[in-house]
């Protein structure tokens, strides 16, 4: 548990720092542009965390299950969720670096992301058919 913590807090401190970058900017001076500003932000980043609390409770399901139906199942979509939120963060840290398109890179775990929800939810309805 502690080295999940240690994990996900690193991982949320960079998100972080990135998104502190982009206040340097010009925002203009009305209030409504300020909450518009800091409630995107702050959507994102808390999907991020709620992204990373999924994982490891779907993970930890999986593992007490063990090897069943249910368990393989979960697995599959822990591992779309972790391909979400490596996307999620791609996206975040995309405008930063110019050396490597992360846009591209967002695409591409958001779609493997979606594609693993899809084969563990086939593999749980034909698992339920097949009984």
């Amino acid at each position: 548990m502690k080295k999940f913590l240690l994990l996900s807090s690193a991982l949320i401190i960079t998100p972080v720092s990135v998104l502190a970058q982009k206040f340097g900017g010009q925002i203009p001076d009305d209030g409504f542009a300020y909450a518009s500003v800091f409630a995107g932000n702050f959507s994102l980043l808390l999907s991020i965390i709620i992204g990373i609390i999924a994982i490891f409770i779907v993970f930890r399901a999986a593992k007490k299950l063990g090897g069943g139906l249910f368990g393989s199942v979960l697995n599959y979509i822990g591992i779309g969720v972790s391909l979400i939120v490596l996307g999620t963060i791609s996206t975040i840290v995309d405008p930063w670096y110019t050396g490597f398109d992360f846009n591209i890179a967002s695409t591409v775990f958001f779609a493997m992301g979606y594609i693993f929800a899809v084969i563990g939810a086939n593999k749980l309805l034909k698992g339920i058919m097949n009984n």
